[in-house]
């Protein structure tokens, strides 16, 4: 899954009534995410990138609210450690 097809996803599935502001500045932390799992992951699949997106779209659908930066991060995060990629403390990913 490429960075964009992900967020095409995740703007399809997000109805949220907030600001348009508000909202494009999350999605641009969401697609720096995104690129920085693509950097980590030595694959062609990106499955880092679907395995999130999956859970940000799973997330809107259940509750209604976009998840935060920091959480997407974390669970990008956790994603590169269960499958054995490393992430610095100094990444996007790390903080």
């Amino acid at each position: 899954m490429t960075v964009e097809s992900a967020m095409r996803r995740i703007e399809a599935a997000d109805d949220s009534r907030t600001d348009a502001d508000d909202r494009q500045q999350q999605y641009e932390m969401y697609r720096k995410t995104f690129r920085a799992l693509e950097d980590i992951e030595p694959d062609d699949d990106d499955e880092g990138i679907a395995a999130v997106a999956d859970w940000i779209v799973e997330r809107l659908e259940t509750d209604g609210e976009r998840p935060g930066s920091r959480e997407v991060r974390r669970r990008a995060r956790k994603f590169c450690e269960r499958n054995g990629y490393d992430v610095s403390d100094n990444d996007w990913l790390g903080s």
